[in-house]
């Protein structure tokens, strides 16, 4: 009787990559939730042949210093011990803007963090649209930072709206549009493709500096060719929201659409390296494009 492995399906036999075909895209992952069980999560990486993740969960700023200080050590210990693997972008806090300018000092300036990550945690009703972003953005800017910012069109209210249901300090495609059109010359990247991706690309598509990242959602046929078609190839990024959602599903959104090799490398690295690669050698990491 054969062994179990022998009836391995070859994975090219049913119109899926192979971990060969993974390797060669030089997949980059914009979107990593697992900092707190890495040892548990990278091996998952290894398998579908990921080169580097980002890290959003870097650097929370705590109520008080010394608990901000706690997690900023811990969380650069493990930075460190994954450097050639994995990048970090520190969280930041809108309605605390010189403590928050502070902080990307002390993680991106002096730190080993790339950029820092915005999302509807905060304290106060500040999405990215509100003027307390000019400062954090400049001082981005000359850091050379990447700059993720969680951005979502949320069903709900009442009367029920398309934005309905967002939390007041959660950024929609919309506020995303708003705040590239103050900073023109700095590149940014509208996360989680809008949730709603026909409305979000059609509100960033004006706007050469912001880039869509596709995470944390269902994937939709027809979402990709959408976007390559109004936005173009060169302005989309991927992120698998690991370990919180699969690579399955990820993976299948880029692989269903339309695209040459040569395109899906662009979405699964090659546009976020670019994006990336001035702050990464500040570290002292080498990119290839």
């Amino acid at each position: 009787m054969p062994a179990l492995m022998d009836f391995a399906l070859d994975p090219r036999a049913i119109g899926l990559p192979s971990r060969e075909d993974l390797l060669e895209m030089r997949i980059w992952d914009s979107h990593y939730h697992g900092i707190s069980q890495h040892d548990h999560v990278m091996p998952y990486f290894d398998r579908m042949g990921v080169e580097r993740v980002f890290s959003l969960d870097v650097g929370f700023m705590r109520q008080t210093q010394e608990e901000t200080a706690a997690g900023i050590a811990k969380d650069f210990a493990v930075l460190e011990t994954w450097k050639h693997r994995m990048s970090g972008l520190c969280r930041i806090e809108p309605g605390r803007v010189d403590d928050t300018l502070e902080h990307m000092n002390r993680c991106i300036r002096h730190g080993p963090c790339i950029g820092f990550k915005t999302g509807g945690y905060h304290q106060g009703p500040f999405t990215v649209a509100h003027p307390n972003y000019d400062p954090i953005i400049r001082l981005a800017a000359e850091l050379d930072a990447v700059i993720y910012i969680h951005s979502v069109f949320q069903v709900g209210g009442n009367p029920r709206r398309y934005d309905g249901g967002n939390a007041v300090a959660e950024s929609n495609p919309r506020d995303v549009a708003a705040l590239a059109g103050r900073f023109p010359d700095v590149k940014m990247i509208c996360g989680h493709q809008g949730t709603e991706w026909e409305l979000g690309i059609r509100q960033i598509r004006p706007h050469k500096n912001v880039y869509l990242e596709f995470s944390g959602w269902p994937p939709e046929s027809g979402s990709v060719d959408f976007a390559v078609k109004e936005l173009g190839i060169d302005r989309l990024v991927w992120g698998c929201h690991a370990p919180s959602r699969s690579f399955s599903n990820a993976l299948s959104q880029v692989y269903d659409a339309k695209l040459t090799p040569a395109q899906r490398k662009l979405i699964f690295g090659t546009n976020l390296r670019k994006i990336s690669a001035a702050i990464h050698r500040r570290k002292g990491i080498k990119v290839e494009i």
